[in-house]
């Protein structure tokens, strides 16, 4: 059990072990897989309002934007928003898979999962660990709750209770809620058979960093009030977009242990994002896995 203050801020780069794909990535599947007469276009144009007119003006428009990620294009193009939200749900929900959680082989969540295990269900709520992630999709709740019906024998709802003491917030919104966390409107992890209804339910919950949301403050200041309390802080996966750092007020915070992975960054870049953020990060060039075993502390 992790009894000091810990908070992970996980980018794409945290889901990427478990087939979800990195922003680049998923510009590339969304410009592949509406750009020809594909069975993801074809699904797309049966269960949506989107006519292949607007398919096709969007792709173009997004494929010679200058841009590789096409959240970063939408913040820059709002009337495309809709069927790029649209776009970007069925992609997505297509690439949740459930059992790759368990089998991937650089699986960062079963390794900090063992070190917030308790020998009884009641007490995994204890753990003072927190979450804050930018990605839409739902790997990481997923695998806690699932993992704790299984290793305790407890049900849905007894497993729901225990993690709720554990927060989890998705700044970005997520692909819909799953079944045990909602009734209604809820969709099942790694959902491949698509509606209408789940389409909507997607562009209701994903939100654009422009995107003037009621409760998006809301649940930026809650992000805020766990780093600033935080003892020790890792962002896994992350980014570093100056805006997202930025938004975080990360340079308030005083943590007795920052760091982050910094997998692929060269020095100057690196060098950027420390100045960003006031000397106050230490960035390793590692995956998740090897930066949790060589970098975490876990008292």
């Amino acid at each position: 059990m992790i009894t000091t203050k810990t908070v992970f801020v996980l980018g794409a780069g945290a889901s990427q072990p478990y087939g979800l794909p990195l922003g680049t990535e998923l510009f590339q599947f969304v410009i592949r897989d509406f750009s020809t007469n594909s069975q993801i276009r074809n699904e797309f144009l049966d269960i949506t309002a989107f006519s292949q007119r607007h398919v096709d003006t969007f792709i173009k428009t997004l494929k010679f934007s200058g841009f590789t990620s096409v959240d970063a294009f939408l913040e820059k193009r709002e009337e495309f928003v809709d069927i790029g939200k649209a776009m970007l749900a069925i992609e997505l929900l297509k690439q949740e898979s459930h059992d790759i959680l368990w089998t991937a082989s650089r699986n960062w969540m079963q390794y900090l999962y063992e070190k917030m295990a308790t020998q009884r269900l009641e007490d995994f709520g204890r753990n003072a660990v927190s979450f804050i992630t930018y990605n839409y999709d739902r790997a990481l709740e997923t695998f806690l709750h699932t993992s704790l019906m299984n290793s305790h024998g407890k049900n849905e709802e007894e497993c729901k209770a225990a993690l709720a003491h554990v927060g989890i917030i998705h700044l970005h919104g997520r692909l819909g809620y799953l079944p045990w966390q909602r009734d209604k409107d809820a969709i099942p992890f790694g959902q491949n058979a698509m509606t209408k209804q789940i389409i909507e339910v997607c562009q209701r919950e994903l939100r654009i960093v422009h995107e003037n949301i009621e409760d998006r403050n809301i649940e930026f200041n809650q992000a805020r009030r766990l780093l600033y309390e935080a003892k020790r802080i890792y962002f896994m996966g992350f980014g570093w977009a100056p805006q997202n750092v930025e938004r975080l007020n990360y340079g308030e915070m005083k943590p007795q242990i920052a760091e982050g992975t910094a997998l692929g960054l060269t020095q100057r870049e690196q060098g950027a994002i420390k100045d960003q953020l006031k000397g106050k990060m230490t960035l390793q060039d590692m995956d998740c896995l090897t930066f949790l075993r060589e970098r975490g502390v876990w008292n």
